[in-house]
């Protein structure tokens, strides 16, 4: 990233395959129902009062995003970290039950449950199953602080209990959005809502008086990197009512790295795959230095339309300003 270096046309949209499909279609997916035992993870180190517990009820996910780092997870389930962490989702069709049952022994404490973290509870094996709507009503029932994180506008269809949720504990939804160029969004997160329809999705939820923000994710290096698009990105978070943002950089897991890179030499122009692959080949993130220019170019845009990084955004939830 280099403010005074122009940034060259990425690619033509028609240069990237293959273009998401026009409905949801799970042709080709195979869905294994299972009966979870436990439904909320711990995080170790997590302070009092913190984000202590992760809850997904899906594992597998079609929104198909190149870059995803669960899909190492795939593994472990006898599958590949390719097309089969795409093709085979495993649901938790008794999600809602296993909650209660775990909330019900006061299990979280004070601690904040952030719900899909790894996959995403919102993709569109959400609207077959419709397990949010009972994960929800225990959380709110229970008072549970929690976030959820999406790229999908599915989310939509459960504001009303977000709404809800935000009247009796803290809530924060954080819409993940690393670019507003659509081809950035078709080559690298092919099934996932556009980005238009996720700042929708944010602009409802805020509108209905629910705290969302905007996990600016994954920073496509070479992609979505420059300075200008980083700041009509987060100028656009900041018109749809952001009331935080939290930049972070792409990094590739192994599992990931492999499938990333045969993407993007598919489906990317080649000056675009060569400079990826420099980068990625044999490390998993860009180097420090970098890291942190993008970060805090981000957080100092953000801070121009008053938007508080994350961490002092949660802060202030505990001890707000008199």
């Amino acid at each position: 990233m280099t403010p005074t270096e122009p940034q060259p046309a990425l690619f033509p949209a028609s240069a990237v395959t293959p273009e998401p499909l026009p409905s949801p279609d799970f042709h080709g997916v195979t869905f294994h129902e299972i009966q979870a035992r436990t439904l909320l993870n711990r995080r170790r180190g997590a302070a009092p009062g913190g984000l202590g517990w992760t809850l997904n009820p899906y594992r597998g996910c079609t929104h198909a995003c190149t870059y995803c780092f669960a899909r190492d997870g795939h593994r472990h389930l006898g599958h590949n970290t390719g097309e089969d962490f795409q093709t085979h989702l495993y649901v938790k069709t008794n999600a809602a039950t296993v909650l209660r049952r775990e909330l019900r022994t006061g299990k979280t404490g004070d601690q904040w449950v952030m719900v899909g973290t790894s996959t995403d509870c919102y993709q569109r094996a959400e609207g077959r199953y419709q397990l949010m709507p009972g994960i929800l009503r225990a959380l709110i029932d229970y008072r549970v602080p929690f976030t959820t994180t999406t790229k999908s506008a599915l989310l939509h269809r459960d504001i009303a209990l977000y709404a809800e949720a935000a009247r009796v504990t803290d809530v924060l939804v954080m819409t993940s959005l690393g670019s507003l160029d659509d081809r950035v969004w078709r080559a690298f997160e092919p099934a996932a809502s556009p980005p238009r329809a996720r700042l929708d999705t944010l602009r409802a939820l805020r509108a209905a008086g629910v705290p969302a923000g905007v996990l600016i994710a994954p920073v496509i290096p070479h992609a979505a990197d420059h300075p200008d698009a980083l700041n009509n990105l987060v100028d656009a978070c900041a018109e749809a009512g952001a009331v935080t943002v939290f930049p972070d950089i792409m990094r590739l897991s192994p599992g990931a790295r492999p499938w990333f890179l045969d993407q993007a030499a598919r489906h990317l122009p080649p000056h675009l795959h060569h400079r990826l692959a420099a980068d990625f080949a044999t490390r998993r993130a860009m180097p420090p230095h970098y890291v942190q220019q993008v970060t805090d170019h981000i957080h100092t845009r953000a801070a121009h339309h008053g938007i508080p990084r994350w961490q002092d955004y949660i802060h202030s939830l505990h001890h707000p300003t008199p």
